[in-house]
């Protein structure tokens, strides 16, 4: 339109009739029209196409991410139901946050639509409320037959009333998409008609003025294509740097920020129009990793700026956010060059954290590998040596019959040591890879805490060790793995053992304890310092004075085989006075009494 008024300008002052001067001011006013009525339809067209854009797809859009959304809950809270893993709540929880989000998102785009669009939103957040509350009490019912499956049914009528919800909505939101499309085709044909006829008059009127108005609407047509042309462009050029996994920082030759794309945003905590106008170096570069100020004349951007250069960080940089906390950063410089001129330079930069947090679980990871490979040669190679030692000695000397009985006693017990050393890693494994099985069944107490004390008997006299058993009076049956549980008590007896002194004492014992039988094995050792309690159950770890010769799994295998018993295992520890693990155990009882 701007174009096009200083030449109907020149034409209506160069009338010299009265008659002339009415048909110029017609053809003025029909090249007025032209001009201007097919950019007052353009814009109403593009202002429904806006409306599409901005907020019915994005809407519709949205609609189907929180469909998404509760596709990925839904399929935790099931995963859930089939094995159990309390960690899957966390998952769950992380993805209703993300559906929240969703919610919100949906809610700020639909303010402006019908009434139907909103009302149905206000239902599925109503009925994802109610869903969610549902799941809520499934998570927090222990799996007791009847009742998880009532929560579990009422769940999912819930989340099919949910469906429903959702889907009503994508489809009242559909609907609003399409009736924006078939306005905006309705004001583009109304474009075309009216542009037509006005053209048509135009033509009529303008027999004298045919070059000029050709010229003219040649013009205009160059115009518009430029515009067209330019406004692609300039999408384009946003829709790269939106898509673009890195942050985006535009500076101009004074170092002033200029402009800031979406994840650029995100990860310095800036809107764009805050960081524009902002000293680059002052507001992302002005410090070093640990803190200290980074002089300006020593700033590499600064002088790439400059120089109109292209320079690239190190692996040991950092920017800073807004809160003025930093992250370690990869960045690169490059110069925005306008044909020969320098016209300022682009900043790109991405946030290295995670890579960072990688590289240390892989440092970590190789070092537990080489830990463990280490601990499980060096309680090999002893044991190994033994029976090398003892086989030389059968094989190179002439001994008789006791001395080659005791060497080959010496070979059996070192061969029993190697044996149960790699039957503890099985276990681990198998505990690690949730294919460790026990089979319980009802059992007595006292006769599996005998039989315990007797495998240890011979090792409890050589250490001048006193074991004892405590069992109270009407103690119910357990429910357990007679094995299983037998390795366990040895286990902790065996611990014990090694760390209690020579005139002291081991007690096993036996009482019930809010429905559930308690084993315990109690020693007069020196005790366990507080830090070290909360790692007692972690593979290979040992405790200072463990000695030579443990791997440090005996109490990772006890942990492993009372939980596969779904019960639980308490440490009760004081330095100098002793220290007690106990065995919680379902009654056999109870659990009768529960199947029944």
């Amino acid at each position: 339109m701007s174009t096009s008024q200083p030449s109907t300008e020149r034409l209506r002052v160069t009338p010299r009739k009265t008659r002339a001067t009415s048909a110029l001011a017609f053809v003025a006013l029909a090249l007025i029209a032209l001009a201007v009525v097919p950019i007052y339809f353009s814009q109403r067209a593009a202002r429904a196409q806006e409306e599409i854009s901005e907020t019915l797809q994005p809407a519709l859009e949205a609609s189907a991410r929180l469909s998404l959304a509760q596709a990925r809950v839904t399929d935790r809270f099931q995963r859930f139901l089939l094995t159990d893993d309390r960690s899957l709540r966390t998952q769950y929880n992380a993805e209703v946050a993300i559906e929240d989000s969703l919610f919100t998102e949906l809610g700020g785009l639909v303010r402006v639509m019908d009434f139907e669009v909103r009302e149905r939103l206000a239902q599925v957040s109503a009925e994802s409320a109610r869903w969610h509350f549902e799941n809520r009490r499934a998570f927090d019912e222990p799996d007791r037959g009847d009742i998880r499956a009532a929560l579990v049914a009422e769940s999912l009528t819930s989340f099919d009333n949910l469906e429903i919800a959702a889907r009503e909505l994508e489809r009242v939101i559909e609907s609003q998409v399409r009736e924006g499309g078939r306005e905006s085709a309705r004001l583009l044909r109304l474009q075309f008609w009216v542009t037509l006829a006005l053209a048509a008059v135009a033509l009529a009127s303008t027999l004298v003025l045919g070059l000029v108005s050709r010229r003219l609407r040649t013009f205009m047509a160059e115009a518009d294509q430029r515009r067209s042309q330019a406004v692609r462009s300039q999408r384009e050029i946003d829709a790269l740097l939106e898509a673009t996994g890195e942050g985006v920082l535009g500076i101009d030759l004074e170092g002033k920020c200029t402009s800031l794309n979406r994840v650029g945003c995100v990860l310095l905590g800036f809107s764009e129009r805050e960081i524009r106008g902002r000293d680059m170096h002052d507001t992302v570069h002005h410090s070093t990793a640990d803190g200290e100020p980074r002089d300006r004349e020593d700033s590499v951007i600064l002088a790439a700026l400059g120089e109109g250069g292209r320079v690239d960080s190190g692996d040991e940089d950092v920017l800073w956010r807004r809160d003025r906390t930093s992250f370690p950063s990869r960045w690169s410089l490059h110069p925005l060059v306008d044909g020969t001129d320098v016209r300022g330079a682009v900043l790109t930069f991405g946030d290295i954290s995670e890579i960072r947090d990688k590289e240390t679980a892989l440092r970590r990871a190789v070092y537990q590998r080489e830990e463990v490979v280490s601990i499980v040669s060096h309680d090999l190679r002893n044991p190994l040596g033994v029976v090398a030692a003892a086989a030389d000695l059968l094989i190179e000397l002439p001994l008789d019959e006791k001395e080659r009985r005791l060497q080959a006693e010496i070979i059996a017990r070192s061969a029993g040591r190697m044996g149960r050393l790699i039957e503890d890693l099985l276990d681990v494994a198998r505990i690690e890879a949730g294919a460790f099985v026990v089979r319980p069944s009802a059992e007595r107490v006292r006769p599996i805490l005998e039989e315990a004390i007797e495998l240890s008997a011979h090792q409890a006299e050589q250490a001048g060790v006193a074991l004892l058993v405590e069992v109270a009076s009407h103690v119910p049956p357990a429910r357990m793995d007679r094995d299983r549980i037998l390795q366990a008590l040895t286990n902790l007896i065996d611990n014990a053992l090694r760390f209690t002194a020579r005139g002291g004492s081991v007690t096993l014992g036996g009482v019930e304890r809010d429905g559930r039988v308690a084993l315990s094995v109690s020693d007069t050792g020196e005790g366990i310092a507080p830090d070290a309690v909360d790692r007692l159950f972690d593979r290979f770890w040992q405790t200072e004075g463990a000695g030579k010769g443990v791997a440090g799994l005996g109490l990772a295998i006890v942990r492993g085989i009372v939980e596969a018993h779904e019960g639980e295992v308490q440490v009760e520890s004081e330095q100098g006075v002793g220290t007690t693990f106990v065995l919680l155990l379902p009654s056999a009882d109870v659990a009768a009494a529960t199947e029944a």
